[in-house]
């Protein structure tokens, strides 16, 4: 069965501030030559955000907050969706403060007797000068368990 007592899990508040080199190889790596991302104002990507709460984590909580040990534990983990929805534009210079909640966690049983987990992490960026919503995303991890596993 999912671990369907991670539904509701509020996670530690996530601070990142919004840099220039980062946005720019993030572009690049997307093969995004737009000038746009070299200014020192520049606004960030549209799927920028899915690096905020790996890159503001410091390396501590893994998938975006996500129980990952015990997620890895059940199976092989994969990235399943993802989301934006704007507010404003997040742009160089900002600091966005993420909330985040496993807003759902539900499963899936396959023809071959495993089963797929699903665990949504929603996330809502306000930025920290202002008070104002930015940015909510939304992403969804699968699990996939095989027969054996528990």
């Amino acid at each position: 069965m999912a671990l369907d007592e991670l539904k509701g899990l509020v996670l530690d508040p996530v601070e990142v501030q919004i840099e220039r080199g980062p946005v720019r190889a993030f572009a690049r790596s997307l093969t995004d030559g737009n000038p746009v991302y070299d200014a020192p104002d520049a606004p960030v990507p549209p799927t920028f955000p899915f690096v905020f709460p790996f890159w503001g984590s410091a390396g501590v909580g893994g998938g975006a907050g996500l129980p990952m040990d015990r997620l890895r534990a059940r199976g092989l983990v994969l990235h399943g969706d993802q989301a934006f929805e704007y507010h404003s534009w997040p742009r160089v210079g900002d600091t966005l403060v993420g909330t985040s909640v496993i807003s759902d966690v539900y499963e899936k049983e396959r023809s071959d007797g495993s089963r797929m987990e699903f665990y949504v992490r929603t996330t809502t960026w306000i930025d920290k000068a202002t008070g104002e919503r930015v940015v909510d995303d939304t992403f969804t991890l699968i699990v996939m368990v095989t027969a054996t596993a528990s």
